[in-house]
């Protein structure tokens, strides 16, 4: 292609799902969008990837949870190819002793439940509620440009705003809310529950994707999080060919609005001109030129490296570089010749999300390994066989299976590939307890660690949350207080990506805020 004729009014750096979100809005308001993609595809750690030929999985990221179905309206997806194979997907913890706990979705479900957990039963649904009501105040404001702190009058309508949700939901529910923040999920959970399993379960999912174990200050405000996030979305969701599938809409959006994607376009420096980013500079020294240049890669990469620190306040440095992602998750991809027969599972919740976490000590024994630079003995994890629901995924009568293990050390002591075989090992011992044929059902496999998904799909520090999620890191914090507006100190040059407010995860929403923010900024 002959750049120099080409003439953009947006260039987005980086073609992961939420640079391709905020490309398809722009593109949609008639602006003229190229996506820079230094890799040989789009999506980010949002694909599907081929094991061994036939067998094909979620690379890294294996559900949709967070994706917002307005913004799959607005960009008409459906139009464009994404269909799902299960809605939906129902949680199952699993017990080593084949009594498997189904956390409910329907009345059918919660007398069942209440059968196996008679103590417990209704401790769950007061749980529920309450996550949900509390959730429910914090969820509108994942879908919100953060409030600017150096304008008084804006951050009063901000605080206004809140408050008035909080009212309209019960003034309780926000003294609850503060209540919470400061508090261990295990310590909430120990309260509240009997079950080790059930703790187990609900403790997993607020810590999973961070380096903090149950009994870590802030983590039941993580559960809220993850709640409020899911309360952005549509459920828990298998797109039909994997998660590849919602990249693959989003760029066939981009293309038909008029957009361009470019791959294997690597960007070495963003153009500044007269105190203004002006458009990007490739690896080949190509110049390509735009008024508008939006960065869905890690905020310290590309203020540091693309944008050039001189450009950065020294106390901005400061804090870019300590919100360096840090990813504490490994996942394991297995091809099978048959289905895994887990002990005592009924052949309907095969298809379901699978966690291995039977209880608060054994999370928590999982966190001090990982902080220690040890592999867990017994990882936690979370499982699924998407070829149940999407049989395209494998050959007939056969399958694959996706496994995301929580609580893995960033860094191994002699790096990690002296240790990829020993969690291996343990990975397939510990769900050998559960399925015990499954090592004789693997076909081929691979094992990603947190370095491994950085280098092979882009991922910063292999960290699908982009940086720490507590409570000093979300809203007007993230990434760091002169950035968290999306717009950067460098006129012309904006965030789009996880590292930006809400965070990680595939919700699309920093990518669908920015692009909003980049558009109305244009417009005034």
């Amino acid at each position: 292609m002959n750049w120099e004729s080409a003439a953009f009014d947006a260039i987005v750096v980086g073609g992961g799902h939420n640079g391709l979100v905020a490309a398809a809005r722009l593109a949609g308001e008639g602006k003229r969008v190229l996506v820079a993609e230094a890799g040989s595809h789009t999506g980010g750690a949002a694909v599907t990837s081929e094991i061994t030929p036939g067998y094909s999985v979620p690379a890294v990221a294996h559900l949709l949870e967070g994706f917002p179905r307005r913004i799959e309206r607005k960009l008409k997806l459906a139009r464009h190819g994404l269909r799902y194979a299960a809605r939906n997907v129902a949680t199952v913890a699993l017990d080593r002793d084949g009594k498997h706990l189904l956390l409910p979705r329907t009345r059918k479900e919660f007398a069942a439940f209440r059968e196996a957990l008679p103590k417990d039963a209704e401790a769950y649904r007061e749980y529920v509620a309450h996550r949900r009501a509390l959730a429910g105040l914090v969820a509108p404001l994942l879908g919100e440009r953060p409030p600017e702190l150096a304008d008084p009058d804006a951050f009063r309508r901000f605080l206004r705003r809140s408050v008035w949700r909080a009212m309209l939901k019960g003034g309780s529910t926000m003294q609850s809310l503060l209540r919470v923040l400061p508090e261990a999920i295990g310590d909430r959970l120990d309260v509240e529950f009997e079950s080790p399993l059930l703790k187990g379960a609900l403790a997993f999912d607020a810590t999973l994707g961070g380096a903090e174990g149950p009994y870590a200050p802030g983590t039941s405000f993580r559960a809220i999080l993850r709640e409020a996030t899911r309360l952005q979305g549509q459920g828990a969701c298998l797109p039909a060919g994997g998660m590849g599938a919602l990249a693959d809409a989003l760029a066939a959006a981009i293309v038909a609005s008029g957009g361009e994607i470019r791959l294997d376009t690597e960007v070495s420096r963003f153009l500044v001109e007269e105190g203004k980013a002006t458009g990007i500079v490739l690896s080949s020294g190509v110049e390509i030129r735009a008024p508008l240049v939006l960065s869905a890669i890690s905020p310290s990469v590309t203020m540091l490296e693309l944008a050039g620190a001189r450009h950065v306040e020294t106390g901005d440095i400061h804090e870019l570089r300590n919100f360096s992602p840090r990813g504490t998750a490994a996942k394991i991809n297995l091809a099978l010749d048959r289905l895994p027969q887990f002990t005592g599972l009924a052949p309907e919740l095969h298809g379901a999300r699978l966690l291995i976490a039977p209880s608060l000590a054994e999370l928590d024994e999982t966190s001090l390994a990982a902080q220690n630079g040890d592999l867990p003995l017994e990882p936690v994890m979370e499982l699924l066989l998407p070829s149940v629901a999407d049989p395209s995924l494998a050959p007939e009568g056969q399958h694959v299976i996706s496994i995301i293990v929580h609580n893995i050390p960033h860094e191994m002591e002699g790096g990690w590939e002296t240790h990829r075989e020993a969690l291996v090992q343990r990975v397939i011992r510990t769900l050998g307890g559960y399925a015990p044929e499954i090592a004789d059902a693997m076909i081929a496999g691979e094992i990603l660690t947190p370095h491994d998904i950085e280098r092979k799909y882009g991922l910063a520090g292999g960290d699908w949350h982009q940086g720490d999620i507590r409570l000093d890191r979300l809203l007007v914090s993230r990434p760091a207080p002169g950035y968290s507006r999306y717009r950067t100190p460098l006129p012309g040059l904006w965030l789009c990506g996880a590292g930006s407010h809400p965070g990680g995860g595939v919700t699309g929403l920093p990518g669908w805020v920015a692009a909003g923010a980049a558009l109305e900024r244009g417009n005034t």
